[in-house]
């Protein structure tokens, strides 16, 4: 046999096997992996696009990261957001209080214990490798705490000091941010909502109140924190 006839008949074989492997992949899995490449693109649109409401510049990369303990329907650093706003005040320099945890006693926070427990334990699922889970909420969520605590920082130091010009200015920015929060639910992680819905359709009530306990809590943000302000503004405060 030439050469030259060994090199197609090996040329022959090597396309026959590749023809063949590409065939014997199955429909469905040609199917499911076009579904998770469509879920992704979705979500990711979705993130940056709520990113863009804020004029951020941050790229979503995403991750597949599960967590041991399951993933959150609602982003469990909601109910740790208001105690991190006092604790970057603090570190602004503003006297008034000789603890964080003297402040935290003075916040109003809306959420009701069995909310608090539903968005920690109870609204959690867990995923295999095999779902292809994707997760973009942890940072559209943290981009959006990040701005929202700065802003709130910022406007508690102009309630303090009697600054109300500025205080106007950070109260509007303030409302504009909560606003896209609720808008865009930046809190919620949609793949974790969804399969957790599926599997406790009974539950969706439950899910509807917390939701709407998020709402309030964000339209109303500046309530939770008029005591605090009130008693920094008390004989402690510091003088400009």
């Amino acid at each position: 046999m030439t050469p030259i006839l060994k090199f197609m008949l090996a040329l022959a074989t090597v396309l026959g096997v590749v023809v063949t492997t590409v065939n014997s992949i199955p429909p469905k899995k040609q199917n499911v992996n076009r579904d998770n490449n469509s879920v992704r693109e979705k979500l990711q649109i979705a993130g940056q696009n709520a990113l863009d409401a804020i004029g951020s510049k941050h790229t979503l990369s995403g991750s597949q990261a599960l967590a041991g303990r399951g993933q959150h329907v609602f982003n469990n650093g909601l109910l740790k957001f208001h105690r991190s706003v006092l604790k970057d005040l603090l570190k602004s320099n503003v006297r008034g209080y000789d603890e964080l945890d003297n402040m935290v006693k003075d916040l109003r926070i809306p959420l009701i214990e069995h909310q608090q427990k539903a968005i920690s334990t109870i609204m959690v699922v867990d995923f295999s490798l095999e779902d292809k889970y994707e997760d973009f909420n942890a940072e559209v969520f943290g981009e959006y705490a990040r701005l929202l605590r700065e802003a709130l920082v910022a406007y508690l130091k102009a309630d303090i000091y009697d600054d109300e010009d500025e205080k106007n200015i950070i109260k509007t920015e303030v409302q504009d941010i909560t606003s896209k929060m609720v808008d865009h639910e930046v809190y919620v992680d949609p793949m974790a909502r969804d399969r957790w819905l599926q599997e406790n359709p009974k539950q969706k009530q439950l899910y509807n109140e917390v939701s709407d306990a998020l709402i309030k809590m964000f339209q109303n943000i500046l309530e939770a924190f008029k005591i605090v302000s009130k008693n920094i503004k008390g004989p402690h405060k510091r003088k400009r």
